[in-house]
């Protein structure tokens, strides 16, 4: 934690958090166009400028972008500051005086008019970059990008020649504040079309959220009840409902990893969308029940599977656990290791310790599992559960910086599993609310 000084007043802030993000915490307005949590902050519209003063020195910085340090002085609404803004905002509305959404900005923060000469007022676009890093950081397929310098300064394809790598999933759409960015239902169709020949891919299935899916309404999401039910679900584009994996990283939650790009059901099953399938497997709370386990018994290749239809079968020591499906579908692949080696679904759960792949009877039933800041929040609390359970089971001389995976712990496992499977698989009518 660092001390530092806010519009005279000292608070206390973690270390590597930003100005802007301490700002917000405490309720201090700060303006901005180009910043969204889910991106790196970029500081193009540098509508957040503060005033920071530091070692006898006082300058402007970017709130978004510059870190809270020890001792630093800040004034976010000074006379300097906020005519900085308005200077700012004012140059923002001779850029694009005719979008609504930045005339409502403008008179929000007091800006009625511009006193700066219009090039060209059909121009909508703010160069606030949130595109470009959607498209790169989250999408992950650097269709888009700036280019050319200055006043001529733009946002297209590189070279100004149509992207391959443009995958049409509309969410540089989605992000525009101002409506610079338009989707065409030509160039939609164009782009799904160019590598697929006749199959026309559900942009879900690009994104690499859903299964394997074609699209039967002409990529009019407005019309797919697939689309609707992700936009009812979690109120945004999926992009930034769901990050993809390749922008997330697993962590440790009270002992046991938490993988944030995967979805969890509450029978303890992670399922990940992999072409055609989805792969399910348990995860590390549910796996110690493997953790000396003398076999497991997963369904046969080609078997339908039904959702609550148990999935996979844990011996140990004359004890079982019954482990439940929450997706139905057919059986297309079984991980014989683990039938093989059953203590490696508790060593290696999320990688080569998976169970089965199943080619599923409605894809869009994944998305009735939890992901995100929900999944983490449930993953969180029944860890937390857990992990507080068997440690009574530990003699106290033994507790100090000791895993709820170690080895030791194997024993509490076998002495309380009838008590664990009523803490991880209870009846429906009995599990905690996530």
């Amino acid at each position: 934690m660092v001390t530092l000084t806010i519009n005279s007043k000292k608070v206390r802030a973690k270390e590597n958090s930003t100005l802007l993000e301490v700002c917000q915490k405490l309720s201090i307005p700060i303006p901005t166009l180009c910043y969204h949590p889910d991106l790196s902050p970029h500081g193009s519209c540098r509508l957040c400028t503060v005033e920071v003063s530091e070692n006898g020195k006082t300058r402007m910085v970017t709130a978004c972008n510059f870190p809270v340090r020890e001792g630093i002085k800040v004034e976010t609404h000074s006379d300097k500051v906020l005519q900085a803004r308005r200077i700012l905002i004012e140059l923002l509305l001779a850029r694009c005086p005719r979008v609504p959404f930045l005339q409502d900005f403008a008179r929000e923060w007091g800006v009625q008019k511009s006193s700066f000469k219009t090039e060209n007022p059909e121009n909508n676009c703010i160069l606030c970059g949130l595109c470009v890093r959607t498209c790169n950081e989250l999408v992950g397929a650097n269709a888009i990008g700036f280019s050319k310098r200055g006043t001529h300064k733009k946002i297209g394809t590189p070279f100004e020649i149509d992207s391959s790598r443009c995958i049409a999933c509309g969410a540089c759409e989605y992000i525009c504040p101002t409506g610079a960015v338009k989707m065409e239902m030509d160039r939609i169709r164009e782009i799904k079309h160019s590598d697929t020949g006749i199959l026309r891919i559900c942009r879900y299935a690009r994104l690499g959220l859903i299964d394997f899916m074609i699209c039967s309404n002409g990529f009019e999401c407005w019309r797919c009840e697939v689309d609707q039910m992700i936009e009812d679900r979690f109120g945004t584009h999926p992009v930034f409902a769901i990050k993809p994996a390749h922008n997330k990283q697993p962590f440790q939650v009270n002992g046991f990893t938490f993988f944030p790009d995967l979805f969890y059901s509450e029978e303890h099953i992670w399922a990940k969308p992999i072409e055609q399938h989805i792969r399910l497997g348990l995860d590390e709370m549910i796996s110690i029940f493997a953790m000396e386990a003398d076999s497991i018994s997963l369904p046969p290749k080609g078997s339908a599977l039904k959702k609550g239809q148990v999935l996979a079968e844990i011996r140990a020591a004359g004890k079982k656990a019954k482990i439940l499906s929450p997706l139905a579908g057919v059986v297309s692949v079984i991980n014989h290791d683990v039938e093989e080696s059953p203590n490696l679904a508790w060593r290696d759960p999320y990688r080569r310790g998976w169970l089965v792949m199943i080619q599923p009877d409605r894809p869009e039933e994944l998305f009735n599992l939890d992901s995100g800041e929900k999944a983490k929040s449930w993953f969180t609390k029944e860890a937390s559960n857990l992990t507080t359970f068997l440690m009574k089971g530990v003699p106290q001389s033994s507790k100090k910086d000791r895993s709820p995976r170690e080895p030791l712990i194997g024993k509490v496992i076998h002495q309380q599993w009838d008590n664990l499977i009523k803490i991880l698989l209870p009846p429906k009518n009995e599990r905690r609310g996530k």
